[in-house]
């Protein structure tokens, strides 16, 4: 029986080798949503960092370029569209067999806890920019929001390639506009294009990066494993993943460098380098590149604005293509129920898995909108701030696991250099940065973020337990690998039907030296 029978006889699948590096990039890029990250962080970092702001988030971006590399090194050895959930499934086992299942429902059920919060605050966050730049009344920006989520669901639901090149034209015109506005104001800056190269305003120096102004600098690159989750849909998956973290990191740190350079020397320009520092750093400043476009290219004002709004479009089209690939890859373990993990017959998606985060980040916009009086910028800041630091333990928990699975499973190919350096950056840095967001002593209401974040690790520790004790074995389905060549792809499914699947009793183990 060929795979093609299969794939029309059987149970439908995600539609393997349906995307390539191209898209995979700009699906992350998008994700990522440089746009959104820059509006809502330059005026944090700011604050502290003065002239020297687009220094922040270079250090930032070295330092989370070592976390994605950590990812990398799971992904072109164990792809699968569980994403981290199977690369912790595969690394717990490492350190003790029966571990994996621990580490991954843990890791599952805190990012199912979290990812939709994170989530939510993009939608937030873009409902609030469209309402206030048209001057709507309040109740606008919940409105705004819903529709985006409702106008945004059949795009998800007609399939990967759809969902995916979408997500990559909104990032083309918020990546375009970003640059034109920049370019525009650096070459209306004169003597100041070189303001960020002379520490003025902030706390002075580089000693204003200590404290949550790294750890908000770093929580700007978050998204940049997008396409770990796409792993069963994309062609060659184990070369093409690794790239697509590792190039998605730099463009958007260039992406940053020419944005934040550009913020720094403009208002260096119009209101000196004391006064502009002082007016970019202002945390009343909510959207200083609207100022600055109103200043220096009025003609571009609502170009401004409109790119403020694809940009969380495309992120939220992004997050919930590829989350609903990990949600599904888990359900179909036992994580969930199995409804979750069923594949649409027509576009080949997990429909349930996408209507189940429809659903739920709708609810964290109207609940808290009626709990919180409408107040968007609160919400916005509890929902990225809550929704984050499980992410990022999520990234730390990776990292600490690859130098011993490389080591355990892949001692051929172990270096220092590669996976034990990397590793120990990434956890410095990460750990560093949780302590950071969970300190009590932050301003409202960063100082009770740490209660919402216990109870959501605390919730997902007793669902792992209680879910391991119950379903045992079942779990093992996470360790569930796809092909390591899209060529080859038939010729390994005529010899295990399993991974044909990829929900196989036996993963292909011994590619990456696993006991089979």
């Amino acid at each position: 029986m060929t795979d093609t029978t299969r794939a029309v006889s059987g149970p439908p699948t995600l539609q393997r080798g349906a995307i390539g590096l191209s898209d995979a990039v700009v699906n992350t890029l998008s994700n990522m949503a440089p746009v959104e990250g820059i509006f809502i962080v330059v005026v944090l970092v700011a604050a502290s960092m003065g002239s020297l702001t687009p220094w922040a988030f270079m250090l930032g971006a070295l330092a989370i370029f070592m976390t994605g590399w950590n990812l990398a090194q799971f992904a072109r050895r164990v792809p699968s569209a569980g994403s981290y959930v199977g690369f912790a499934f595969h690394g717990g086992n490492a350190v003790r067999p029966g571990l994996g299942r621990h580490a991954a429902a843990f890791i599952f059920y805190l990012s199912l806890l979290s990812a939709p919060v994170t989530i939510a605050a993009v939608v937030v966050f873009l409902g609030s920019w469209l309402q206030t730049a048209a001057g709507l009344p309040n109740i606008w920006w919940l409105v705004i929001s819903l529709m985006v989520i409702a106008g945004t669901l059949p795009v998800i639901l007609r399939g990967i390639v759809t969902s995916v090149r979408t997500a990559v034209v909104l990032f083309c015109l918020e990546a375009g506009g970003l640059l034109l506005i920049s370019v525009v104001i650096l070459a209306r800056s004169g003597h100041s294009f070189t303001a960020p190269l002379h520490a003025t305003g902030g706390a002075g120096g580089f000693s204003g990066l200590l404290g949550i102004t790294f750890a908000t600098a770093v929580s700007g690159f978050v998204g940049w494993e997008n396409s770990a989750g796409l792993a069963e849909e994309i062609r060659n998956p184990r070369r093409v993943i690794p790239i697509a973290v590792l190039s998605s990191i730099a463009v958007v740190a260039a992406l940053y460098l020419v944005s934040t350079w550009s913020a720094v020397s403009g208002y260096a320009h119009w209101l000196g380098p004391v006064k502009g520092m002082a007016r970019l750093g202002n945390l009343t400043n909510a959207a200083p590149f609207l100022e600055l476009a109103n200043h220096y290219a009025p003609w571009f004002y609502y170009g401004v604005v409109a790119i403020g709004v694809i940009s969380p479009a495309a992120c939220y089209l992004a997050a919930v293509t590829q989350c609903s690939r990990w949600t599904y890859a888990s359900a179909r373990s036992g994580l969930l129920p199995r409804p979750l993990a069923r594949i649409s017959p027509a576009h080949r998606v997990p429909a349930n898995a996408i209507w189940l985060y429809a659903i739920v980040i709708a609810a964290l916009c109207v609940v808290p909108y009626w709990l919180l009086h409408g107040n968007a910028v609160t919400i916005a800041a509890y929902e990225a701030g809550i929704g984050t630091v499980p992410i990022l333990f999520v990234y730390l928990v990776i990292s600490l696991l690859l130098p011993v699975y490389v080591w355990r499973r892949d001692r051929g190919s172990f270096s220092i250099v590669s996976h034990v350096l990397p590793a120990i950056v990434a956890v410095g840095v990460i750990a560093y940065g949780l302590y950071e967001f969970v300190l009590p002593s932050q301003p409202p209401p960063a100082n009770r973020f740490w209660i919402y974040i216990a109870a959501i690790t605390v919730l997902a520790l007793a669902g792992s337990l209680v879910i391991v004790r119950r379903l045992g074995g079942t779990i093992d389905a996470l360790g569930g690998v796809a092909p390591a060549e899209e060529q080859d792809r038939t010729a390994t499914a005529a010899a295990d039907p399993a991974i044909s699947s990829f929900c196989p009793p036996a993963q292909p183990a011994e590619a990456v030296g696993e006991p089979a």
